[in-house]
């Protein structure tokens, strides 16, 4: 298969469909990385140009193919309590008050949103932590909602399921 080349009208037009339709923001400096990635969807089904891929996305009334891209140009790097930080501000700062208020009106739901979840080591550090922070969890009515664009990783998340690599360097 001869070298694909995107042109850069090609890639601001992925570029602005991505973002109207999802929010991503594909900088210029994304391009070779959509470029390689999408490479490997026009080797699987011999699309032959960039131009030729971009109408077939658009004009596709089932949204796969939406959904296909977006699994192609997904970066999910992701691990258990990734950025500490957050986690630690959570246990310790947000969480006591946000109890406190909630008591305050007897109020015993939480409610949480991992938005761009990948594959749900972010929601479940995110119960991990909840249970760290409240012992009793009992008293509490607690709801986690994890979504992500990519519909490939969210099938891991949703089983919860992980490989022992992937917990070994948990705190």
């Amino acid at each position: 298969m001869p070298e694909l080349v995107l042109k850069d009208s090609e890639f601001q037009k992925f570029s602005g469909y991505v973002y109207d339709k999802c929010g991503i923001n594909l900088h210029d400096g994304k391009k070779e990385l959509v470029k390689a990635r999408l490479g490997k969807i026009f080797r699987q089904r011999d699309f032959k140009s960039f131009r030729h891929y971009y109408d077939y996305v658009v004009n596709d009334k089932s949204g796969n193919e939406l959904i296909l891209l977006l699994d192609s140009i997904s970066t999910n790097l992701t691990y258990f309590f990734r950025e500490s930080q957050h986690f630690d501000f959570l246990k310790t700062k947000a969480l006591p008050e946000i109890m406190n208020s909630k008591v305050s009106l007897g109020d015993n739901n939480l409610r949480f949103w991992s938005a761009g979840c990948s594959s749900g080591e972010e929601a479940y550090s995110i119960a991990i932590a909840i249970n760290e922070a409240i012992g009793n969890m009992n008293k509490w009515q607690i709801k986690i909602l994890a979504t992500d664009l990519s519909t490939k990783v969210l099938s891991t998340a949703s089983t919860g399921i992980y490989e022992k690599k992937k917990i070994d360097s948990m705190p």
